[in-house]
């Protein structure tokens, strides 16, 4: 680095913070010595402000050159050997996330202004992006603690971050940075969920240990799961690291389940005594973001520390960008970590773009009513479904999905998944292509669906994916084996706001009469 930036990128708890994440990283004032891009085992990178007249073309030994984070912080890269894109690439989509559409436009103007060769400033670049007011901002910070259930202050607003998984690498940073953490989680959450935790357990096990419970199956009970689990943990004889943090999905996702709160508190506060370790339970709403999930583990016990982690690229933005936030309960421990977590989503620089936040306070009234709707659709097709699958079949096939007493508690998923019975011929050759083929029968009508992984969208289209080969391809093939029910993989749809139930009726009847003819 440059001799003026050495006291700003060499501050000792970003330092801390990037390490806690996997980084061997010391920072030092100058250029290298000509000769290779890695020094012994390090990768030098060099900003653009210590390169000679900012040229693009680097010093000898340096394999790449980083723009400053207020020039929008691109990263060149000079020796593909020693910085592999793939690489990068795997990191930046599982704990940072790529640059916006604006931000991207922005910076190719800039880069388009300086083709002599030169690299100018990102803010030469045009920039039509409006910040959204203040009271904007807090507006919706505000609605994002009242959907959570969490207490409304300003004090203690949302973080909120470029995407969903950044929230996530921000909070296993944190925590291990600040003694180390025991994560529990669903051997079949999300693929994103799983494989940045993997990326913490793997490069720094000091840090981040991983645990997982399994839900597969009919009649697996959620809690049971994880208390089990818990009491295995407390009972190891390992070392417990500084905290624990149980992190559940509610609604679970493929598998839709809603636990029971009081035994999911129970079982918590069960580990907590045998443990003697600080606990936090870490609830993902996104599929039901205005469950006030917070509030309603607060009247079990106003003592435990939860936080929400939600993804709002889906309802809340009404599929419009992509963010990710973090909402922590009133709790001292769940405050001082938010806190911590801030800090971190500062020192990775994956806060939310002022175009995000634009998408945001524009989108996030309403959108009780618009979950609302959705579960409403899904409800109805999800009926006509189960109908057309006994009139083909004679099975009755059950969908996971939640239950209407769930969703008066405000847990009103816009999604269900179901394993179709196994077709009379073809064996089990015929039971595996079963699930991909019925999604590829609805989406022939590419007006009404769509193959697609997210939901919470508001365009009309309903969303049909297998999770097995899309948003679990980072899960382990034999935890997705266990989804499967007589060799057919369990099948997604997510439902828009905004649809019309009787054309889709007629297109799902149609797809299960071809996909048994």
């Amino acid at each position: 680095v440059a001799e003026g930036e050495l006291a700003r990128l060499g501050n000792d708890a970003e330092l801390a913070l990037l390490r806690a994440a996997g980084a061997d990283i010391a920072v030092i004032a100058g250029l290298p010595p000509p000769g290779k891009a890695a020094v012994g085992e390090r990768l030098v990178l060099a900003t653009q402000t210590a390169c000679a007249a900012g040229d693009l073309a680097p010093p000898a030994g340096v394999a790449g050159v980083v723009a400053d984070v207020a020039d929008g912080g691109v990263l060149f890269i000079y020796d593909e050997a020693a910085l592999p894109p793939p690489a990068v690439l795997v990191i930046r989509k599982r704990m940072a996330t790529p640059l916006t559409t604006p931000a991207a436009e922005r910076a190719l103007r800039a880069l388009a202004k300086n083709a002599d060769g030169a690299v100018g400033s990102l803010a030469d670049g045009a920039d039509d992006v409006t910040a959204p007011s203040a009271e904007g901002v807090a507006a919706f910070h505000a609605h994002l603690q009242e959907l959570s259930g969490a207490p409304v202050s300003p004090d203690d607003a949302p973080v909120v971050f470029t995407a969903g998984l950044p929230a996530l690498a921000s909070l296993w940073a944190a925590l291990g940075a600040g003694g180390g953490v025991d994560v529990l989680m669903c051997s079949t959450a999300y693929g994103g969920s799983s494989q940045v935790t993997d990326l913490f357990s793997e490069r720094v096990p000091a840090g981040l240990r991983k645990h997982t419970f399994d839900i597969q199956g009919r009649g697996t009970q959620l809690v049971g799961a994880i208390g089990a689990k818990l009491t295995a943990m407390a009972q190891s004889g390992t070392e417990l690291l500084g905290t624990t943090l149980v992190m559940v999905e509610i609604p679970t996702n493929p598998d839709m389940k809603v636990p029971n709160l009081t035994e999911l508190v129970g079982a918590i506060g069960a580990y907590k005594a045998a443990s003697g370790k600080d606990v936090v339970l870490l609830v993902d709403t996104t599929f039901a973001p205005g469950s006030k999930v917070l509030a309603k583990l607060a009247e079990q016990d106003p003592e435990l520390a939860a936080m929400v982690f939600v993804s709002m690229s889906k309802s809340v933005s009404r599929g419009r960008t992509t963010a990710g936030g973090l909402v922590a309960n009133g709790t001292e421990l769940s405050r001082a970590l938010l806190a911590r977590v801030r800090a971190a989503a500062d020192a990775f620089d994956t806060v939310a773009r002022i175009d995000q936040l634009g998408v945001l306070v524009d989108n996030h009234e309403g959108v009780e009513g618009r979950c609302a709707e959705a579960y409403g659709n899904a409800r109805t097709v999800g009926a006509a479904l189960v109908a057309a699958v006994r009139q083909a079949t004679g099975a009755d096939m059950p969908l996971a999905f939640v239950s209407e007493v769930s969703a008066e508690m405000g847990f009103t998923s816009p999604t269900f998944s179901f394993n179709l019975p196994p077709p009379a011929k073809g064996g089990n050759e015929a039971a595996a292509a079963l699930a991909q083929r019925f999604v590829d029968l609805l989406c022939r009508n590419k007006a009404r669906f769509k193959p697609c992984v997210s939901f919470g969208q508001d365009n009309g289209l309903v969303y049909a994916t297998v999770p097995a080969t899309s948003t679990q391809g980072a899960i382990k093939a034999e935890d997705k084996a266990k989804q499967a029910v007589g060799g057919v993989q369990l099948v997604r749809l997510s439902f828009p706001v905004s649809c019309d139930r009787e054309a889709l009726t007629k297109e799902v009847e149609a797809a299960v009469k071809d996909a048994y003819a």
